[in-house]
């Protein structure tokens, strides 16, 4: 079974770029090496320029439960100055997913 975290952030009027970056690298940097993570997505609104949405999918609940202290805690403070508010942070079963890559 796979669980994921979905966090939707929401930055200051033309800060979400730096602020964005600085998420990215946390989740590159630590993120990646715990045991369990199975992979993000980074999702830039179209709509909103100055919201982000972050999708990370882990291998079990305990894992999942494990970095909401400190990764996403870490996150939140390297990038405070740039919120609006605090991110909304859910999470979920996956119940499926499927993933393409087509060589061309």
């Amino acid at each position: 079974m796979v669980f994921a975290r979905v966090s939707t952030w929401h930055f200051k009027e033309d800060r979400r770029r730096d602020a964005f970056s600085e998420i990215d690298k946390i989740l590159n940097t630590e993120t990646r090496h715990v045991e369990g993570f199975r992979g993000y997505m980074s999702l830039l609104s179209r709509e909103d320029p100055n919201m982000a949405t972050i999708l990370t999918l882990w291998q079990d609940e305990e894992t999942l439960k494990k970095t909401e202290t400190g990764t996403i805690q870490k996150a939140i403070q390297n990038v405070q100055d740039s919120l609006e508010s605090p991110p909304k942070i859910e999470n979920f079963r996956v119940f499926s997913t499927e993933l393409f890559q087509r060589s061309e």
